[in-house]
């Protein structure tokens, strides 16, 4: 019987770590993100949730078809010292920030505001993200030429 217990309890075992290890391969080596953390250049799919938030999204190569793109980064609390702003302020400072974006005629701009949980920690990151009119999808970078 204790022979029986002792198997059952390393096979337990063994399959928790294996669990766990490939928990960890898979956070390592995922693509996903929070659309806050992603860098210039970086292209994605963009499927706002019913309520039209963003959040996590998969990074995919740009010369693969995609509707969206990060085309610029702004922070709107550089110094961590700055009030996390009412909503109507928050939502006209980050579309300001994306407004020095170079036009591409292929796509719009979207600025992503910060959430007050990642205000003080993202130092107030909006990303602006541009994304492609009509809902249509694209496999060129942003402000690449048409004939390229």
């Amino acid at each position: 019987m204790r022979v029986v217990w002792w198997t059952v309890a390393a096979v337990a075992l063994f399959g928790i770590a294996a669990l766990v290890l490939a928990l960890a391969v898979g956070e390592l080596t995922s693509d996903t993100y929070d659309v806050t953390d992603l860098d210039v250049g970086d292209c994605f799919d963009l499927d706002p949730d019913e309520d039209g938030a963003v959040g996590l999204v998969d990074v995919i190569d740009c010369d693969e078809p995609h509707n969206a793109e990060v085309v610029a980064i702004a922070e709107l609390n550089p110094n961590g010292d700055q009030p996390y702003p009412a909503d109507d302020e928050l939502f006209a400072i980050a579309d300001a920030a994306c407004l020095g974006v170079p036009a591409d005629p292929r796509f719009g701009i979207l600025a992503v505001a910060p959430t007050e949980a990642t205000w003080d920690g993202r130092r107030g990151r909006v990303t602006c993200v541009g994304l492609v009119y009509g809902g249509g999808a694209t496999d060129r970078p942003y402000g690449s030429p048409f004939d390229a």
